[in-house]
């Protein structure tokens, strides 16, 4: 989970340094991260790449370029991995310590 994490996070900044270039191939990325996110459980961050991916697809379709729309999507799906990564690490913290917990009371009986 965290290696898809930190590809959703790659992929956010890419698109931002391209300064939202519709020709590199972004969307094709953005929704191959979106099947993945299905297939492991994060299904708002599959739904939120996915609107990315058309919203990035319509702007190169367009000559009036209304960034809100993409710009509103990609800070929601930023923020949704960030709580993702925060959840994760969490989780991470509680299994270490619990795993900790268990060590000490096994090495204490044995």
């Amino acid at each position: 989970m965290n290696e898809l994490l930190q590809e959703m996070e790659q992929a956010l900044a890419d698109l931002l340094r391209s300064g939202l270039d519709t020709g590199s191939g972004a969307a094709a990325q953005l929704r191959a991260l979106a099947v993945r996110c299905e297939d492991t459980g994060l299904h708002t961050g599959a739904a939120l790449l996915a609107e990315l991916a058309d919203r990035l697809e319509a702007r190169g379709r367009t000559l009036n370029k209304d960034d809100l729309p993409l710009t509103e999507t990609l800070c929601r799906l930023a923020h949704y991995r960030e709580l993702c990564a925060e959840k994760y690490q969490e989780e991470a913290i509680l299994r270490r310590w619990q795993e900790q917990q268990n060590a000490q009371q096994t090495g204490g009986t044995a």
